[in-house]
């Protein structure tokens, strides 16, 4: 089973990383909607591992949680805007979260077959942005299409699409896609390399990222890639700061710019897109949920963002901003599960915190660039979210001889998962 998640993972995984050329060949044969395989990818081995632990009797919490989650407030969101749609939206995009929260470690801690082609995946990406920006435009760029009765992109066309300030996505769909993409691979990467080595692809994770021009994103990977330059015995209490720092920062914004007025106007670097966030952006979203409010749930699951497009076409809204999705979705409980992610940033248990370092840089970064984005609604962010946060949590289970220290067992004596510990270990002992 812990295979056939893996093999799952790694194509989901390269689905993301190719998705534009992936779509421009379906387009190209009529079969738009063949995408939507990349969902079964995780749905197939989720519900054939509930299978087996239910017949076990030993399931997995995160399921309960998910089921909570989804029960809870999917019901708020039907009962909202009495349409299906919400709550399935809704469970959709925290499918990928379930899915890595299980797999965990497997994708923060790669096995060495998976770390080399996680680093033959970032060199591709890297170098087909790279091609993008100054060699050649892509046949798929710009390309629209109609998937289901609305018009999608096969990859974002941008008002900038040529010289210096042009927008390049290389082989993902968005520039925003690249500029998550690239991150998390080289903070998976990087944790286990030499400083030289570590400072080179960090330097051109950065570039690549610069070429995007995503600036929240490229302001967020300063500030954790910057932490990987300092001494390995810092890190830990260094990227639980960036944790808490970045949580706080993503909440202030759209609350300490209320009423704001900031140009909308300029180049791919100026505050033009951060302008329209704050003068329009932020605030419609926050009129949105005042005005669907089912206190303390908000919209309900499914109540804001891209959902809306199916039932409230005239009122899309993307919040570009996880904390005001979150909260549109979740209301008053997003805070609990805010608190929750940093909690278990900060409660690494000592002997456990060597293994963490990679979750912790992913957490952080995901956190400070949903300062400008609603990252859960992207599949491969939402994915290695849940992978870090998984991580994290079972960790702590192991350290405390957990039932749940293996995803996949219900018990730490298990032998799989003695052998799973022994390999972990042999591994970090080996760099």
């Amino acid at each position: 089973m812990r295979k056939l998640f893996l093999l799952a993972a790694t194509l989901f995984v390269l689905v993301y990383a190719f998705e534009a050329p992936l779509r421009y060949g379906l387009n190209a044969i009529g079969k738009d909607d063949g995408i939507f395989v990349r969902d079964f990818l995780l749905i197939v081995p989720l519900v054939l591992l509930f299978i087996r632990q239910y017949m076990r009797g030993a399931i997995h919490p995160a399921y309960w949680v998910f089921a909570i989650i989804v029960a809870v407030h999917g019901s708020v969101g039907y009962l909202n805007f009495h349409s299906l749609v919400p709550p399935v939206y809704g469970a959709k995009f925290l499918l990928p979260l379930l899915f890595g929260f299980i797999l965990s470690s497997a994708l923060t801690e790669p096995a060495p077959k998976l770390m080399r082609l996680l680093a033959l995946l970032w060199l591709v990406s890297l170098v087909g942005l790279y091609l993008d920006k100054f060699v050649l435009t892509y046949p798929w760029s710009g390309m629209e299409t109609t998937v289901g009765g609305l018009k999608v992109d096969v990859s974002r066309g941008w008002d900038i699409t040529s010289g210096e300030d042009k927008r390049v996505a290389g082989f993902t769909r968005s520039s925003i896609d690249a500029a998550a993409l690239l991150p998390v691979l080289a903070f998976v990467i990087t944790q286990r390399c030499r400083f030289v080595l570590r400072a080179l692809v960090l330097a051109a994770t950065g570039g690549a990222i610069f070429l995007t021009t995503q600036k929240g994103a490229l302001l967020a990977y300063i500030a954790v890639a910057a932490i990987f330059c300092l001494p390995r015995r810092t890190w830990y209490a260094m990227l639980c700061t960036a944790c808490v720092a970045m949580t706080l920062l993503m909440i202030m914004l759209p609350i300490g710019t209320s009423g704001l007025l900031m140009p909308t106007g300029g180049g791919v670097f100026s505050l033009a897109s951060f302008g329209m966030r704050i003068t329009s952006t932020w605030p419609d979203a926050w009129r949105w949920i005042s005005n669907n409010d089912i206190f303390p749930f908000a919209t309900g699951l499914g109540g804001l963002s891209g959902a809306m497009r199916f039932f409230a076409q005239d009122f899309s809204n993307p919040s570009d901003n996880l904390f005001i999705f979150m909260y549109g979705n979740f209301g008053i409980p997003a805070l609990l599960y805010l608190g929750w992610m940093n909690y278990e940033a900060l409660t690494v248990p000592s002997q456990m915190r060597r293994y963490a370092i990679a979750a912790l840089a992913i957490l952080a970064f995901d956190l400070g660039y949903g300062s400008v984005l609603a990252l859960l609604e992207g599949p491969f962010t939402s994915l290695f979210l849940g992978a870090a946060l998984g991580t994290l949590w079972h960790l702590r289970q192991r350290s405390l001889d957990g039932k749940w220290a293996d995803p996949f067992e219900p018990a730490w004596s298990h032998p799989i998962a003695v052998a799973a510990q022994q390999d972990l270990s042999v591994r970090f002992q080996s760099r």
